[in-house]
């Protein structure tokens, strides 16, 4: 509009500044000492680019919906630097995410120049909505919304490969024994835990191996072999119960499967035994060729832990590389295996803290044979015991 002061002044565009401007978005690899995984760092700057990759967003001044909130120059948030270059200016992928998110277009819009940011609800939901990009998105909600996020979203990392390495190691260099299996246990549980709980909030890892064939030519339970743990659960287990027909573990064995189990899931119906600190389990079958030798089972304190497929599917390569160090007389045909009904858990370990040495250390002087052979005799005898206890209860 002309008043006779001079000559009209162009419009600038809302929130834009006089120049375009360029923002590259840098994503850089942080490795942690003792972390089995690289987080990824993604930081929003004008500099050169970063080690690994990076990304230019070039403002155009035709594109009004990037308008800036910040004031002119300053530089977005993380947030809102990172969901500029997941959809690079892609409005059928806006459009995508604004749908299953249930908000408007111009709400994500919102959210990628920094005037506005998501809801609680809405960032809770952006890991899985934007799948492709899991990890940094987890990660840069963590650092920009501190605890909106339940730690177990932020999935579990792939298996690393070292250590099947490190079993095949083992395997070659122990000799066919049960030695193997105890040390090639130890490895592949202790990486677990490592892999599984990083952080510590508590998981036990257990291998509980099929009970010989009775008279009957027919299994009738799992006997706790091998396991560690963390905090609320010991390092290891001395007395090691039975798990029969009403366990988790009986139900993988006579299935054939992985079987999962989740607290918040179960209701007021609890279809298996539960044992001390149990939030989620799962458990896999050890199996070769067909047969099977026994189950691997992990406890977590976290419920819905095992909702997550990677923790799964981790359980499952543990298992096929615990299954590397058996020899194959321990394993058997499915059609052998029909679990009996066993005691309550904390029964059991009150009577084998209390009975099993001494019962070991009788036949050893009595027989003249060693302790191992005792060892198997006794487990025998108080299996026996046990599902008999077990069906006077039921009677």
């Amino acid at each position: 509009m002309k008043n006779g002061t001079g000559t009209e002044q162009p419009k600038r565009k809302r929130g834009r500044p006089p120049n375009a401007r360029k923002t590259t978005i840098t994503f850089e690899r942080e490795k942690n000492e003792g972390d089995l995984s690289s987080n990824v760092v993604m930081k929003a700057s004008a500099a050169d680019a970063g080690d690994t990759f990076s990304t230019e967003l070039v403002d155009d001044d035709d594109d009004d919906e990037y308008e800036s909130a910040n004031g002119d120059g300053e530089q977005v948030s993380e947030f809102s630097a990172l969901l500029r270059a997941i959809f690079k200016h892609d409005r059928a992928e806006i459009a995508r995410v604004a749908s299953e998110l249930d908000v408007a277009e111009n709400t994500v819009y919102r959210w990628m120049n920094g005037s506005s940011v998501p809801r609680n609800t809405h960032l809770k939901k952006l890991p899985d909505v934007l799948a492709e990009h899991r990890g940094n998105v987890t990660y840069v909600i963590n650092r920009s919304f501190p605890g909106v996020l339940n730690p177990l979203s932020q999935g579990i990392p792939e298996v690393p490969k070292d250590i099947y390495i490190r079993v095949l190691d083992l395997v070659a260099s122990i000799e066919e024994s049960e030695n193997r299996l105890w040390h090639v246990a130890q490895a592949v549980f202790e990486h677990a835990l490592m892999h599984l709980d990083a952080e510590r909030r508590g998981m036990a890892i257990t291998y509980a191996t099929l009970m010989p064939p009775r008279e009957d030519d027919e299994i009738h339970s799992l006997h706790e072999s091998i396991m560690r743990g963390t905090e609320p659960w010991p390092h290891t287990i001395e007395s090691k119960t039975y798990l029969g027909s009403t366990t988790l573990a009986g139900t993988v064995a006579s299935s054939q499967h992985m079987h999962i189990w989740n607290s918040e899931d179960s209701g007021h119906r609890q279809l298996v035994e539960i044992d001390n600190h149990e939030a989620s389990a799962c458990a896999t079958p050890v199996m070769r060729g067909g047969n099977i030798a026994g189950v691997m089972i992990v406890s977590s304190t976290q419920p819905g832990f095992f909702k997550d497929s990677m923790a799964c599917k981790a359980v499952d390569e543990y298992a096929h590389l615990l299954a590397t160090a058996l020899r194959d007389k321990e394993f058997h045909p499915y059609k052998r295996v029909n679990l009996r009904p066993m005691p309550d858990l904390e029964w059991q370990r009150e009577q084998i803290r209390q009975q099993f040495v001494t019962k070991v250390l009788n036949i050893v002087r009595k027989q003249d044979i060693s302790r191992t052979e005792a060892e198997k005799l006794v487990r025998r005898e108080m299996e026996l015991k046990f599902e008999n206890h077990r069906r006077t209860m039921s009677d």
